[in-house]
């Protein structure tokens, strides 16, 4: 039997964690936990809060690994679960503790764009982008990052976030323009 076959689905781990197999769960948190943490630090810009929400989402989740609907995307519900923690951190008032990158000594550096490893961005535009990301008002923010970070449709975002999609266009809108003010220097003179 190759790999691919071997590997158990997420449904097949669910039904033994259901069961009392504790290495099931193991195995799913292993799947996703570094797209659970992508999602919280897109959310949070701290990595800090970012470990803190992403093993609050997996105790969620184990928790309430018995109301799972097997119809829906284990993946799926339980990034819905990271996001509503997300959205409940930041209305909670938790501000950004935005800490500065280290200054270039000059040399340049290449930076692969594409690396999700937020230390990898060591550019002045991502450290003026989370700067910015972290003045706009949380429920803005929340919408805006699911949107452009983790390509979420509107009705996925709506879902999330328990809001209209029209909800969403209008608070993604809103973060759009206060992005474009905040990052004036880095659009096109027009």
């Amino acid at each position: 039997m190759s790999e691919p076959e071997a590997r158990a689905s997420d449904v097949q781990l669910i039904h033994r964690v259901r069961s009392g197999d504790n290495d099931a769960f193991d195995e799913l948190m292993k799947r996703y936990a570094a797209s659970v943490y992508k999602v919280t630090y897109s959310l949070t810009r701290n990595h800090a809060d970012a470990d803190d929400l992403s093993q609050e989402t997996f105790i969620r989740a184990y928790r309430a690994i018995a109301r799972f609907d097997e119809r829906y995307q284990f993946y799926t519900w339980l990034r819905r679960i990271a996001v509503n923690l997300c959205f409940n951190h930041l209305k909670r008032g938790k501000k950004f503790r935005f800490v500065p990158l280290p200054e270039s000594d000059g040399e340049a550096e290449s930076v692969d764009i594409a690396d999700p490893n937020p230390s990898a961005a060591d550019s002045g535009l991502r450290r003026d982008l989370d700067a910015a990301l972290a003045h706009l008002p949380p429920d803005q923010r929340a919408v805006f990052v699911l949107r452009v970070d983790e390509e979420m449709s509107y009705d996925e975002i709506s879902k999330a976030l328990n809001i209209p999609v029209g909800t969403v266009m209008s608070r993604l809108n809103r973060a759009r323009e206060k992005l474009r003010g905040l990052l004036q220097e880095y659009l096109p003179a027009t």
